[in-house]
């Protein structure tokens, strides 16, 4: 396991460092677009790039999780998967396409939006090839590649989206200049492809796209319905609220969604591990499984404290204060980062372990659960309604989960010890709240050091934790450990 554990992690950090520093990064986009374009500009560019989202999310049909799989058993099909997925998939895509362009143009948001989803209609082209490349990339573990071409291309969208606000340009030209860099992206991905992978060539399989097919009712039905679960609540409160609602809502959700690469990066690193063990070890895959939720929260529960008590100061500090309403979205939809983390862990130990089904029961009650909500909340309460039904759907889609697996939840969560990082993430509450008039920078940086010295008192991290996925050279520095 120390091999596995600490190729686990290097790529885990790698995922979050370009996961957080990507959209920091788009910060200072976002930063500037809520100053130049304003509550309603910045709610069409949310929207469109929501429909994106989730287009792109019901184009991928769950296979690049499949395809992850498939070829973290067999390496040598990778030319294979990636020829008869694109094939599959671009022709599913255009469809999907036609049906972005045909239910932006029925919603009348106006003929701005309009034309935008058009461009989003042709993004997600390039992007469906992408990501089929990327799910092979991580069953090879070269998540670097995965890194180094989102940063790329996420700085280059950046830095033309700044030049195009400061020259007074709007919506538009922002969402041409993403689907431009789109196709830039593609090209890299498969110039790194060739010569990282395997050689390019056409390496059509009937077989495979036939596999791939007879998988789309489970694993498509799941992608579709967790897209859907996942931005819903945008679309509903664009039909019964104002593009100005959408923009201070997105802004608040946009922090969050920074926190979710979190749980999204690890998921994604152990996910081939898991199907690995599941396989070779049982109780290992138990144990990782275990192992998996009690780290995430050790990551989830200060963020969520942290980013809770601090609501107001960041959004003045990133959005400025007009924006400030995104504060009280925020201090809700934060809190939906604690549940996330784990569902993220027991979905990816579901598709390890080939149930999947009970993971697409789970999405259809969760997203049936989030659509009433919403539906029940948001014109009572408006977008408030719509951030506590984002969080409360949350916890009720974990408790689904809990549900299904009831023969083997409880040891799990046992050996998770999930009490102890939740009583040391309580120290950075009791700090804020102790320092409310101290400068940003030491209520972040006191927080932090609280946190990290309750997790060593209450010994949350174990040292011979630690010495599995730490480096050898590095294994030296630690103490030894002394069981209490």
């Amino acid at each position: 396991m120390s091999s596995t554990a600490r190729k686990t992690m290097t790529n885990t950090i790698l995922l979050v460092a370009f996961e957080v520093a990507n959209p920091l990064l788009s910060l200072l986009l976002v930063g500037t677009m809520t100053r130049k374009l304003g509550a309603e500009g910045t709610g069409s560019y949310n929207l469109l790039l929501t429909f994106f989202f989730v287009a792109s999310s019901i184009t991928s049909l769950g296979l690049n999780s499949l395809i992850t799989r498939e070829v973290s058993r067999d390496r040598t099909s990778a030319r294979s998967y990636l020829c008869s997925s694109a094939s599959l998939g671009l022709l599913i895509t255009l469809c999907i396409a036609v049906g972005v362009v045909v239910m932006v143009g029925l919603a009348g948001y106006g003929p701005e939006v309009e034309w935008g989803g058009w461009l989003v209609a042709v993004a997600l082209l390039p992007s469906i090839v992408i990501l089929y490349s990327e799910a092979i990339f991580i069953a090879f573990e070269k998540v670097r590649y995965i890194v180094f071409l989102a940063m790329l291309e996420n700085g280059g969208k950046v830095a033309v989206g700044l030049w195009m606000l400061h020259r007074g340009m709007g919506v538009l030209p922002l969402i041409a200049s993403f689907t431009l860099f789109r196709f830039v992206t593609l090209a890299l991905n498969l110039v790194i492809f060739h010569r990282q992978i395997a050689p390019l060539s056409w390496s059509y399989k009937r077989e495979v796209t036939r596999e791939l097919a007879t998988n789309i009712p489970v694993f498509g039905t799941i992608f579709v319905v967790a897209a859907l679960y996942a931005r819903a609540d945008v679309f509903m409160l664009s039909k019964m609220g104002t593009l100005a609602v959408v923009g201070y809502y997105t802004t608040g959700y946009r922090l969050f969604s920074i926190a979710q690469v979190v749980p999204k990066s690890f998921n994604t690193s152990i996910y081939p591990v898991f199907s690995k063990l599941f396989h070779r070890s049982p109780n290992s895959f138990q144990e990782a499984n275990s192992l998996s939720i009690r780290y995430i929260l050790v990551a989830m529960l200060p963020m969520a404290t942290g980013i809770q008590g601090l609501a107001e100061p960041l959004v003045r500090l990133l959005f400025g204060e007009g924006f400030l309403p995104a504060a009280s979205v925020l201090k809700v939809v934060i809190w939906t980062l604690v549940p996330y983390g784990i569902v993220r862990v027991l979905a990816s130990g579901l598709f390890a372990s080939n149930r999947q089904v009970i993971d697409l029961k789970v999405n259809l009650m969760g997203l049936a659960t989030n659509i009433t909500l919403n539906l029940v909340l948001i014109p009572r309460f408006g977008m408030m309604g719509c951030a506590w039904a984002t969080m409360l759907s949350m916890w009720l889609f974990l408790a689904y989960q809990c549900y299904f697996l009831r023969h083997e939840i409880f040891p799990i969560l046992r050996r998770a010890e999930i009490l102890r990082p939740a009583l040391a993430a309580s120290g950075i509450l009791a700090w804020l709240r102790l320092t409310p008039s101290s400068p940003l920078f030491a209520r972040i940086a006191g927080g932090a050091g609280v946190y990290v010295a309750l997790l060593l008192l209450l010994q949350v991290v174990r040292l011979r934790e630690l010495r599995a996925v730490m480096p050898e050279r590095f294994v030296g520095l630690l103490p030894e450990e002394h069981e209490p």
